[in-house]
């Protein structure tokens, strides 16, 4: 019989007696030696050994890799994922969403008890009625070289912005709408003077702005100005009426128009575009802003009143009706300057140029002349002759004392007489 055949008792697992009541001790079975049984003991117990011990390595390594799983979760739970890859690039990146809440719904009125609009139902209201305007001169192919903005004031699409946007349109002009569509545009008439042009598109049943009287107009006034400055068409700025019945005489203009004082901004590209009051009315034009680093939010704006009639007479005529010209370009010559000249001067208007269409070509006077009186006052600017023929009408004669100096002797003196034209460009004064 072999080992393996027989049962096997262990010294220290052996019972103390029998059910016969004797002892029981170990019996080494036949064949087998003492030495053998007892290094077969040994094995047997390492191998016990061996096994508990690879299952205390396989329970920590379950239990640490618990741990670590776990800690992994919560990490990424508070720092978020990405924390390891934050870790090694020293917090640099993360993977990161941020949440948007739902943005609120305005159900809001868009107009108070009173009829005044809140600034976003003006907005929605009105700011369809405010285009951009760009302007193309030959030679800059394809691209606008400068824009403005203006306001629809018809269904069919005439539109009122500042002569200075649409001057310089040699190639062409084209309106861009707020819904995107895009028209050519034409000038119907355009008056330096006053800084206001209106333009036509092809269109029909477009919305038009409201004009108001803008002598209801309070100082301190909430306003909302709709304009493209620099190209962002739509742009919308809010602010107060800062002054009342400023006098202000536009780009290029000799006429000094009424105009309201604002401080909300009014940059280039906003020229021509609207001025509303709260009510969703045009109180004004966007005309200029007082550019300088001394001063900020300081701009201006034509009132409706003082464009209303500039306005009818553009789209009705093609100019100014009424308005007289005399049919020279001339600077003024002070006292001061004409005792400074090394040669003979007068103080007067120094003529520089004469119209050839006008009737005052047809006297003696030259260019180089100076006209030292005019109906027997003495005018030294354009703000003096203005006042003097101020009341005149086209068609009117108008006397003039003239002197024309010598570069080598005594200057002479003579009279004119010339009849006013009627014209849109008025006096001219170089700068």
């Amino acid at each position: 019989m072999s080992f393996f055949d027989e049962e096997v008792f262990f010294s220290d697992d052996a019972s103390t007696g029998s059910e016969k009541g004797e002892e029981k001790g170990f019996v080494m079975p036949d064949g087998v030696s003492e030495v053998k049984a007892g290094q077969s003991s040994v094995v047997l117990k390492s191998r016990a050994r061996k096994q508990k011990r690879a299952r205390l390595i396989a329970s920590t390594a379950l239990l640490t890799a618990v741990i670590i799983v776990g800690g992994m979760m919560l990490t990424v739970m508070i720092k978020g994922r990405g924390w390891a890859a934050n870790l090694i690039l020293g917090g640099k990146n993360i993977e990161f969403t941020l949440p948007l809440a739902q943005y609120p719904e305005d159900n809001s009125p868009d107009k108070d008890a009173n009829g005044k609009y809140t600034t976003e139902g003006l907005v929605r209201a009105v700011t369809d009625t405010v285009v951009e305007i760009q302007i193309f001169k030959s030679g800059s192919g394809l691209v606008p070289t400068s824009q403005g903005s203006g306001i629809i004031i018809s269904e069919n699409g005439y539109i009122v912005t500042n002569a200075h946007v649409v001057d310089d349109a040699s190639l062409g002009i084209r309106v861009v709408l707020q819904d995107g569509s895009v028209y050519d545009g034409v000038v119907i008439g355009s008056d330096s003077r006053t800084d206001i042009a209106v333009v036509k598109i092809a269109a029909a049943g477009l919305n038009f702005a409201s004009f108001a009287d803008s002598s209801g107009v309070a100082l301190g006034e909430d306003v909302v100005a709709i304009g493209a400055p620099a190209g962002f068409a739509n742009s919308v700025t809010k602010g107060i009426v800062s002054g009342l019945g400023r006098e202000i005489a536009p780009r290029d203009g000799d006429l000094k128009m009424e105009c309201l004082q604002l401080d909300a901004a009014i940059n280039p590209g906003s020229s021509g575009g609207a001025v509303f009051n709260m009510y969703g009315q045009v109180i004004a034009i966007s005309s200029s802003k007082l550019a300088s680093s001394s001063y900020d939010g300081i701009g201006f704006a034509i009132t409706s009143n003082a464009a209303k009639p500039i306005i009818e007479s553009l789209i009705e005529h093609g100019y100014v009706k009424g308005r007289i010209k005399v049919g020279i370009i001339f600077y003024g010559v002070t006292e001061e300057m004409a005792e400074s000249s090394k040669v003979e001067m007068k103080a007067g208007l120094y003529v520089v140029s004469i119209d050839d269409s006008c009737d005052i070509a047809n006297t003696k006077l030259a260019p180089d002349d100076i006209i030292t009186e005019v109906e027997g006052r003495k005018a030294t600017s354009i703000e003096e002759l203005k006042e003097i023929l101020d009341g005149r009408k086209p068609g009117d004669t108008i006397n003039a004392k003239v002197f024309r100096p010598n570069l080598t002797g005594k200057g002479e003196e003579f009279e004119i007489s010339f009849k006013l034209m009627e014209d849109t460009g008025g006096l001219e004064q170089v700068q």
